[in-house]
């Protein structure tokens, strides 16, 4: 089976129009329409209806279009592991993890690899937790770094590092506010009780500039204030009593990972 007639395919079911999809790619509408026919009649059944001038995927054409997705990921995976084979190729890896975690966590720990492995290339994608796990599965991402467990873990290679903390953090100087803000780049349910009136704003990096504006307290990553507790411009609170973050580390099973993958999974395990 063309994988190119199923990229072809999940690009015109996505978009609903042949003509919009020939515009993207430079290819002529009758083109278009020529290779999705030879599709169809290599499966043997319709995959979709027109609808005025807009594309309908019928039943088997929502089910092949699952199908082309996952050989699609997998078509990429092959693409990648060889290059490690080629002469003079880089390796490459792509690393999926939350905002927070990928602005706050990760620069150390990439910055670290590379000066052992310049050859190796880590592309960063920001996701959100439960989008990270599914690609991970299909094997769009490498390595998913989140700080909430998969529900399916069963069908993924999963450790667990605890080295974090959420922590309270004031303004350096009295403030008469007692709202206390949580940034929306952390999952609700890492929380303790807190016994004052909360705010959930966009994202950690808001927090810390509310809190220095003396607008109130925030519980954030520890990590995340390094800096500006270091220079005087945040305290820790007392109010919230620290409580460690623990970040899961997932990946596909064993045998279906590369060398630079697990050159990653131990420079993570090393620090």
């Amino acid at each position: 089976m063309n994988t190119n007639h199923l990229a072809l395919l999940k690009k015109v079911i996505h978009t609903g129009s042949i003509s919009q999809v020939a515009k993207e790619i430079h290819v002529s509408q009758p083109a278009i329409s020529m290779m999705l026919k030879r599709l169809e009649q290599e499966v043997g059944v319709p995959l979709y209806t027109m609808v005025g001038r807009m594309i309908t995927p019928t039943d088997a054409g929502l089910t092949l279009l699952e199908y082309a997705e996952s050989m699609l990921s997998l078509e990429e995976q092959i693409y990648r592991a060889m290059e490690e084979f080629q002469e003079g190729s880089r390796g490459r890896i792509v690393v999926g993890t939350s905002q927070v975690v990928g602005t706050y966590l990760l620069p150390k720990i990439i910055l670290g690899f590379n000066e052992n492995h310049s050859n190796i290339t880590v592309d960063l994608e920001i996701r959100d937790d439960e989008e990270i796990e599914e690609l991970v599965r299909l094997g769009t991402i490498d390595i998913g770094i989140t700080l909430t467990p998969p529900e399916d873990h069963f069908s993924l290679r999963i450790r667990k590092v605890s080295d974090d903390q959420l922590i309270g953090i004031q303004p350096a100087y009295s403030m008469q506010s007692d709202t206390v803000f949580l940034p929306a780049d952390i999952p609700l349910s890492m929380y303790a009780q807190i016994g004052q009136p909360t705010k959930r704003i966009f994202s950690t990096e808001a927090v810390k500039q509310f809190v220095m504006g003396g607008m109130g307290c925030g519980v954030v990553l520890k990590s995340s204030v390094e800096m500006e507790e270091s220079c005087g411009r945040l305290q820790f609170w007392d109010g919230y009593v620290p409580s460690p973050v623990t970040t899961n580390v997932i990946t596909r099973p064993a045998e279906r990972l590369s060398k630079s993958v697990w050159f990653f999974l131990n420079h993570l395990a090393e620090n």
